[in-house]
């Protein structure tokens, strides 16, 4: 085939100058190329442009006519592979070569003709030879299907899944035959599949695990004890092991030559990570002023994946001390008991504030998004309002849901988050009385295709409270807006009633809202312009009006971690002794 090739360029190019003059050197040749295919195969021939070589040098300069013939044949021999792979087996791929002027001008025609169809598909199990009983497996390859390569070797691999999945681990495929019927255009496809034993679990053996012992890994185990080999449990067993954050490296496996008795060990090699980890963290608000943070935490600090931490917050507002330990399904798998407690001090705009809080509960993951919370909290605290003083112990019953499809914690770009929290409270000294708190947060994130640059994200938040009016219930447990993870543009607090000396109130309900375009501008920096709104209302149920509004431009930095946050804000219609500018500096997405 090269001789006719070459034969077909000679000719075309006989008259062809010594070298060309769009920069060609000597000798050298411009390539033009054209694939011509019927109409109404738009896609074939895009596909087959995809991998031509002459389509990809279509202008350039080539030096030789050997290295011309060579790419030609190179793409007619690719466009028959191809052409066959996508069930065109009677496809005709024909070359044509001309000159003009300083150019040779390549044409490949293209003919497919029919896309032959799939007949019959059957699989053959053996075992050491001899044909190998095995239900509910076939080859999901549709009668009547085009006859591409793709799909039947696709269908071969969910054959050797389902078998992996039925106590066949070791399965392999042997040569498959795929007889072409010309006359009928048809391709008839037969598997042939060593299932290799089927096994059984047997044993785990863990390596590797130095700080974390064996009995709380082996209560990971998805599959019932002496259960079939499934790689799907297998799958979810390494799912599993990786999502307890304990280890940089899981690896699970089998061995066909370990295999006796109708059993097989399970090999589990670990690396794991240190547990300890300390953090600091830093931000600054017009109204909240700076804050520092701090903490330290082990996440597996006896061995079992209890993660242990204590943190505290040194800033204008707040001056805390916390610790916290969750212990990792406790009971059942996906359930963690939670203790935290915190204790310190908060100055606020509305009020200034000792507290002590506690809670303990259960939080259940249901699956991938959903989970629950169960506790009970105590909080004691003394407030300080105008000179005056009032002292609130509380005993709250919270219960909260969640469900988020966010693809990031810290930086998401498409998913949504939902959170409902109801939190009955007692009053236990002084004037009892009970209240009980609502609250809905949500927040959606869309990135859209054709704008790989731009994330869109909204916000909102809900809350209500019943029981009796807005000033028995303590300052600390009303609701409040505006500031940075609020309505930006405005103080800490501001938002809502005010007292005669021009401090927040708070208030029984609160309505919120914000939307932002995200904008990256390179693969360090993003621009942010966002628009906030919200109220707060002395009436249980928010009135949804009376909004205030404040609007900006933000600029994020993205690190390997997350984005650090640079906010400027400005409120709409701004009232007297309201500042015209607040600046917001955090680490994180606003919400």
């Amino acid at each position: 085939m090269r001789t006719t090739y070459a034969a077909i360029l000679s000719l075309a190019l006989m008259s062809a100058p010594l070298y060309a003059d769009d920069g060609c050197s000597k000798g050298g040749v411009v390539v033009g190329f054209s694939l011509e295919l019927p109409e109404g195969q738009e896609d074939l021939r895009d596909l087959l442009a995809s991998v031509s070589l002459l389509q990809e040098k279509k202008g350039n300069c080539l030096s030789s006519l050997a290295r011309l013939d060579a790419n030609l044949e190179a793409d007619v021999e690719m466009f028959k592979r191809v052409l066959r792979s996508e069930g065109y087996y009677s496809a005709s791929v024909d070359s044509r070569a001309e000159n003009v002027g300083d150019r040779a001008n390549l044409r490949i025609v293209v003919r497919p003709g029919a896309r032959y169809k799939v007949s019959a598909v059957s699989v053959t199990f053996t075992n050491e030879g001899e044909e190998q009983p095995v239900s509910g497996v076939s080859a999901p390859l549709p009668e009547g299907a085009a006859a591409r390569s793709e799909d039947i070797l696709a269908a071969e691999y969910r054959v050797l899944t389902a078998l992996g999945d039925q106590g066949f681990p070791f399965a392999m495929a042997d040569e498959r035959q795929v007889v072409i019927d010309h006359a009928l255009k048809t391709a008839a496809v037969h598997y042939n599949i060593d299932t290799g034993p089927e096994v059984n679990f047997g044993t785990v053996a863990y390596e590797g695990a130095d700080r974390t012992e064996e009995s709380y890994l082996s209560r990971l185990i998805p599959w019932p004890e002496g259960g079939p080999v499934r790689k799907s449990h297998m799958d979810e067993f390494r799912s599993r092991l990786q999502g307890t954050g304990l280890f940089r490296s899981v690896s699970v496996a089998v061995q066909e030559k370990d295999a006796k008795g109708g059993t097989v060990p399970v090999a589990v090699a670990l690396e794991e990570t240190p547990p300890r980890r300390i953090e600091l963290g830093a931000g600054y608000s017009t109204g909240e002023g700076f804050d520092l943070e701090a903490s330290w935490t082990n996440k597996n600090a006896w061995g079992r994946g209890e993660n242990l931490k204590f943190s505290t917050v040194i800033g204008e507002t707040e001056q805390t001390v916390s610790a916290s330990l969750r212990k990792p399904h406790f009971r059942r798998f996906g359930q963690s008991s939670v203790l935290r407690s915190r204790f310190g001090r908060e100055s606020t705009p509305a009020y200034k504030a000792h507290l002590l809080e506690t809670f303990a509960g259960i939080e259940r993951r249901f699956n991938d998004r959903f989970i629950g919370s169960l506790g009970l909290s105590g909080k004691a605290t003394q407030v300080r309002e105008d000179g005056e003083r009032d002292e609130f112990v509380l005993l709250g019953v919270p219960l909260g849901i969640g469900f988020d499809t966010s693809n990031s914690l810290l930086d998401p770009k498409r998913g949504v988050r939902l959170h409902f929290r109801v939190q009955p409270n007692l009053s236990l000294i002084n004037d009892s009385f009970v209240f009980v708190t609502n609250e809905l947060k949500a927040a959606g994130y869309w990135h859209f295709d054709g704008l790989d640059n731009v994330v869109f994200a909204a916000r909102t938040r809900i809350g209500a409270t019943f029981g009796p009016a807005n000033e028995r219930i303590p300052l600390p447990e009303r609701f409040f807006a505006g500031g940075g993870g609020s309505v930006r543009g405005f103080p800490y607090q501001a938002l809502g009633p005010l007292d005669d000396d021009g401090d927040p109130l708070g208030g029984r309900s609160v309505a919120e809202v914000a939307f932002e375009t995200r904008l990256r501008v390179s693969d360090t920096i993003s621009l942010v312009p966002f628009i906030d709104g919200g109220a707060v209302y002395d009436d249980s149920i928010p009135e949804f009006g009376g909004f205030r509004w404040g609007t900006g431009l933000g600029v994020r930095y993205h690190t390997s971690i997350a984005p650090v946050r640079l906010d400027v804000a400005f409120p709409l219609g701004r009232r007297e002794g309201e500042s015209a500018v607040a600046i917001y500096l955090s680490i994180g997405q606003s919400f």
